[in-house]
This record gives structure tokens, sequence and C-alpha cells, in this order.
């Protein structure tokens, strides 16, 4: 558990209170016992241990914390028809080295964290409280985004899976129109349709032509309009989509997120030129 330890004691922050801070706390005192106590800072309340941050400044999230939270919410939503499979695990692990860009000691050692988190009985809508209150909202949207591909890794998603998922969404802050646009670019690069893109996550291929297989309905549930929307209104949903999307918004959570972030912003680049294409727009 080299890599889990290394993010614990160089990267995590945050999360190593409250709700959050439990989980850690578990996965250490089953793994190396080590304890973090209760995982409640000093300062903070009993009862169900999530402090209210509120009115005091956020620190920034490091690539540990992401990662921390990214494993508990993909624990729960794994159980979230009572039962972790094999093969579930085995696509996670897809998933991970995909992730880890190959890099298959960091990948081992996140999936052994993994299995150890969902060895824990926990609520994960304390967990949701706290990230709400603590991750800036790309970060949200890019967590999001993650769920919704691990959790169709094996080409299905089952419908407790993805009532998990929304009600995720909806704890931790996401709006249901960026929800709905998340869902639907990810249907739509799930889909294999999506050009190829390279290992910093941007393609040197025509927007134009890659976007052909996008429908038009999916392209504007993508940049969050209706189908009568004029031209300026396009140009204006697809400048502030591409504002909100670029993966330069989460470089503080390093290159291995900040690469699977670009497939947002090429979806959503690719549903404004079918948007053009279709409707003649210059």
């Amino acid at each position: 558990m080299g890599f889990f330890l290394g993010l614990l004691l160089g990267a995590l922050g945050w999360t190593l209170f409250g709700p959050i801070g439990a989980i850690v706390a578990g996965i250490l005192g089953m793994n190396a016992n080590i304890s973090l106590g209760d995982g409640k800072a000093d300062n903070e309340p009993s009862g169900d241990g999530f402090a209210s941050y509120r009115g005091k400044k956020k620190p920034d999230t490091a690539q540990g914390d992401f990662t921390m939270v990214l494993l508990i919410l993909v624990a729960s939503v794994m159980k979230a028809d009572g039962k972790v499979t094999k093969g579930e695990l085995d696509e996670v692990k897809k998933f991970l080295l995909q992730y880890f860009r190959g890099d298959e000691k960091s990948c081992l050692d996140c999936l052994q964290t993994l299995k150890l988190i969902l060895k824990q009985d926990y609520d994960y809508i304390p967990v949701c409280a706290q990230i709400r209150d603590r991750l800036n909202y790309s970060s949200k949207l890019e967590l999001l985004h993650l769920l919704l591909k691990i959790s169709a890794a094996d080409g299905y998603m089952s419908a407790s899976e993805s009532e998990v998922i929304l009600n995720i969404s909806m704890r931790i802050g996401i709006s249901p129109a960026d929800y709905r646009s998340i869902k639907a670019a990810y249907m739509y690069y799930s889909s294999g349709n999506s050009r190829s893109y390279g290992s910093n996550g941007y393609s040197s291929g025509s927007s134009a032509s890659s976007s052909r297989g996008m429908s038009l309905d999916l392209a504007y549930q993508i940049l969050e309009i209706e189908p009568g929307a004029d031209e300026q209104q396009v140009k204006k949903a697809y400048r502030k989509m591409a504002m909100k999307y670029h993966p330069d918004k989460v470089n503080n959570l390093g290159e291995d997120v900040k690469a699977s972030a670009a497939e947002k912003f090429k979806a959503v680049n690719e549903a404004y030129h079918k948007i053009k294409e279709v409707r003649g727009f210059a």
C-alpha cells in the first residue's frame, strides 16, 4: 500500500477529517495498524462526524484528496445493487490502468484500497455533504464524469447504480442541467463515435468531420440549450461550456485527471460543430 500511504502522508488535506477521514482511518486500521482516531478534527462537533467549513478558507484539493473521494464514491456505486463481483473489480482495474496511464503499481495499490473501502459499512450521504462543501465545482463535474465511466466500464449500468450516481450528483451540488450534459457527453464518447485522443487529451483531427456521428438532440443536451436557440445563443452556450469544461480547470488534480477531463471538453466542441453543420452557421 505504498502508493496509498504516500498519498495520505504527502497529499491528502481536507479528506483527513469528517466522514471521509473516518473511512481513511478505517483503511489504515485494517492495513497498517495506524490510527487517525475517529476521523474528526479537534474542533469538530460530535454527531455525524461532519464539520461545517462554511466561512473558512477552503484549501486547494490535491490529487490525493480527489483520488480518495473517487474511490469512496466508486465503492458506494458498486455496492448499490447489493453485490460486488470479480468482473466489476476487473473492469475497475482496467479503468484505473487507463486513469494512471499504464502505471500498474499505482493502479494495483488503488484497487487494494478500494477493496478495503468496500469492506467498510458507511453512509455515502455525509460523504457527499463533505465533498459539496470542500471540492470546487470543476472537480465535482470531473468526479461525476469518472463515476459514469467506471460504473458502465463493463458495458452495462444497472438502474440501482444509475440512481446512486444521480443522488450523488445532486448531493454534491451539481446542477440538473450539468448532470444531463455530462451524461449526454458520456453516452456519446462511450459509444465509440468520438475521435481518438493522444496522451495529452487533445486531437489533431477535424471537429467538423468527427461530429457527424453525434445526433443533433445529443448536441443540444451537451450544450445545455433548446433546439430553438438562435445562432448567437448557440455561440454563447458554446463559449460558456468550453470555459466550464476546459481541462486546465483541474490542473491541480494532476495530469491523469486533466487527460480524462479532455473527453468532456472534446464533446462540447463536437456538439458545437454538429449544430453549426446542420443549421449552416458560420
